[in-house]
Order: C-alpha cells, then structure tokens, then sequence
C-alpha cells in the first residue's frame, strides 16, 4: 500500500523511535525482593498488572475530578499515594506508608541513571523524511518534557511540533495531541499519518483524530492480532520510507 497525499507523520516515543524505557514488573518484584515484605511467588506479571489497576483508577480520577491542565504532573506526595495503593494491592501491610516512600525513590533512582536508548535506523530515516519536506511531529503519553532527550539524540530539529500530556481526556487514545500538532503544521489531520506501536491508543487516537494510523511492530509484534480497524503495519521504521 503506498500512501498518498500524506504530508506529516507524527510519532509515538516509547516503542516506536525508542526502546521502552523501564520494566515496571520486573522492577517492582526486585523492590519487593529486596524489601522481603510479601510473598514473592504471588508476584508474577499478571498480578502485578492486576494490582495496578485499583491506583491508576485513583489517579485517573484524581486528575479529571481536579480538572487539572494538559501539562500537569504528579507531584512526589501524589506518586507515594499511588504508590501506597499498589502496594497494600500487592500485600503490604507493616509500615505501609515507609515501604511506600522507599518504593517511591527506588523510581526516582531509576529514572535519575536511565536514558531511553534511540532505536537502530530512526534518525536516518527521520533525516530523509525531513530533507523530503515532510512535516515530523510526536505525540507522547507521558507527564515530563521529552524535549532535553531529543536534543541530546541530535533529531529535536527535526521535529515541527511536540506535544505530550498524561492527562485523561488529553492523552491517546484521545485525538488531541495529534489534532494540535495538525493545526501548528498548518495541515488537515487526513494529510497526516500517525505511527506507534500500540493499538488500543496509538491506532485508535489516529483513527478518532481522521489520520492514517500506521502500527510499527518492532517492539510489540503480539499487538498486530489486535488490529480492528484499516491500519498499515510495518516491522521496521525504514518500510516508511517504501510507502510514499
């Protein structure tokens, strides 16, 4: 399928240009191994997953019912909330609140030393996207600034418009990042293709905002059986360059 009469291509970040920056799973089994607070063969993936439903409904909430802007982040007293929901979730009960906290900054540890890694092939083709004078944007899940990062992977230049947010009824699969992008490109959302790599955001956040969704399944192959609407899939970020 070749695509016609595309003009943008607007990005995901996290396993779409870049590896995924954290196992949270794993992480949290390590802190709770470490902790020795629980039961560790109750921690398997699943259950952790299961687990965190109950905070991030919490914060959800929080964030909607406080009718916070797009660009809010959580403060460190909001994470240990979260963090103390996970947890009673998972078993914790002694000291809830000190396990919460140490929990806390054994996250903020992790990001502090971590540095998401650019994914093979993404700059080349995002350089020859750029010198064929296609507009290039990102729309990002996410609650910080991915801005420093892309300055110092040296393709932040290329980019047009950059717009993340976290935020329920801002973020995918909510349109609105990717519509704003549209307008600051002066371009009618159906000249733009919107690329990531997960279907129940990223595809349906193309869809809602009338963009080609285009699913890369390089980091997230499983995702491909979830396909229920017209999608172009690629396995490698270079087959762009084959559709236009």
């Amino acid at each position: 399928m070749k695509l016609i009469g595309i003009q943008a291509f607007i990005f995901d970040l996290g396993g779409t240009l870049y590896k995924p920056e954290s196992d949270l799973c794993g992480l949290t089994r390590q802190f709770m191994n470490d902790v020795r607070t629980t039961d560790l063969t109750e921690h398997s993936d699943s259950h952790i997953l299961n687990a965190l439903q109950e905070p991030t409904e919490w914060l959800w909430n929080y964030m909607v019912n406080n009718n916070v802007p797009p660009d809010w982040q959580p403060t460190t007293e909001i994470w240990i909330e979260y963090d103390r929901l996970l947890l009673s979730a998972l078993g914790v009960t002694e000291d809830l609140d000190n396990v919460a906290i140490a929990y806390q900054a054994k996250w903020d540890e992790f990001f502090e030393d971590s540095k998401p890694k650019l994914l093979n092939g993404v700059k080349s083709v995002l350089e020859v996207l750029h010198s064929r004078r296609f507009r290039l944007g990102i729309a990002s899940n996410r609650y910080t600034d991915p801005a420093q990062l892309l300055i110092e992977d040296l393709i932040h230049h290329l980019f047009d418009a950059v717009e993340y947010t976290n935020v329920p009824g801002y973020a995918k699969p909510s349109p609105y990042m990717l519509l704003r992008i549209a307008d600051k490109c002066g371009l009618n959302p159906r000249k733009c293709a919107y690329v990531g790599n997960i279907v129940d955001n990223d595809l349906v956040a193309a869809q809602r905002a009338g963009m080609v969704p285009i699913l890369l399944s390089w980091c997230d192959p499983e995702e491909v059986e979830k396909i229920n609407i017209d999608t172009i899939v690629i396995e490698d970020i270079s087959e762009i360059l084959e559709i236009l």
